[in-house]
């Protein structure tokens, strides 16, 4: 039988996996601002955002995962991504004004 610390030790090794997995994530995201200000491709891309949304609500039912909780989960991931995009891209512009 497995004791309560087993299940925590995977618990954690599942979080460190999960907060790496998203600072990949915003890394990347880093690199399509930098791309999107220097091609002059406008920061927001609702369609985008829509695909995203999209895809998880199906990877939820397929996992047997609340829709509402991923589309949640999504939203603060999104509103990062979209936060640090906006910073690169103000910045950049900043900078090829002067």
């Amino acid at each position: 039988m497995t004791d309560m610390q087993s299940f925590r030790t995977r618990i954690d090794a599942l979080d460190t996996r999960i907060v790496a997995l998203l600072a990949e994530r915003l890394d990347i995201c880093r690199e399509v601002a930098i791309y999107k200000s220097r091609e002059g491709i406008p920061m927001m891309q609702p369609d985008r955002i829509r695909q995203i949304k999209e895809r998880f609500a199906a990877q939820a039912e397929r996992h047997n995962l609340n829709p509402a909780f991923l589309d949640q989960l999504y939203d603060v991931i999104i509103g990062e991504s979209c936060r640090l995009e906006d910073i690169i891209i103000d910045s950049m512009a900043e900078k090829a004004v002067v």
